[in-house]
């Protein structure tokens, strides 16, 4: 089987109320206020050693922490989240669970791919290589998303476990090896 290894992790919690962002957003150290999309307060967070993770607060009080390379960094990033919250609203609730929303894991299949005859292969991919030079694939068992590129290079996402990520990617390795695509 192919290394897989976590780019990033995406963990999700709430503080168990609605929070004011532009309060949020003038009063806690290194938050900005994003009015684009779903208004959200953007918080740069210290994931320690030299490692910066991003906290993205929204207003029905949902928190997402990215940048992180496990569950666990993501606990400890979400609490420190929680506490500098807590600082400027002290009725957030800190005991909400905390679980893994999204994985993104790279591997190198170690071989160069014909893109187009996979695209062909696979009903539903999309692969339009004067937009964008990667094929992506959606995969419903497991649930996840793949972007092949030419090289070999895979990026494996839309899981919400490593172990998924790894099953996903045997089930794609299996398939790619079936259909003898390479270039």
């Amino acid at each position: 089987m192919t290394d897989l290894k976590i780019e990033n992790v995406i963990a999700a919690s709430h503080l168990g109320k609605k929070v004011e962002l532009i309060q949020l957003a003038t009063e806690m150290p290194h938050a900005r206020y994003s009015g684009s999309g779903d208004p959200s307060v953007i918080v740069e967070v210290d994931a320690g050693g030299n490692k910066r993770a991003a906290g993205v607060l929204f207003g029905n009080g949902k928190i997402l922490v990215t940048g992180i390379g496990s569950l666990e960094e993501g606990r400890q990033v979400m609490e420190s989240l929680k506490k500098m919250v807590k600082t400027v609203d002290p009725k957030v609730n800190m005991k909400r669970a905390i679980k893994l929303e999204n994985v993104v894991a790279k591997a190198n299949l170690g071989r160069v791919f014909d893109l187009q005859a996979i695209a062909l292969a696979i009903p539903g991919s999309e692969y339009e290589p004067t937009k964008f030079k990667g094929l992506v694939i959606r995969m419903n068992d497991p649930q996840s998303s793949f972007i092949l590129f030419q090289s070999g290079v895979l990026i494996v996402t839309d899981v919400i476990s490593v172990g998924k990520a790894k099953k996903a990617l045997n089930q794609l390795e299996k398939f790619l090896n079936d259909i003898s695509v390479d270039s």
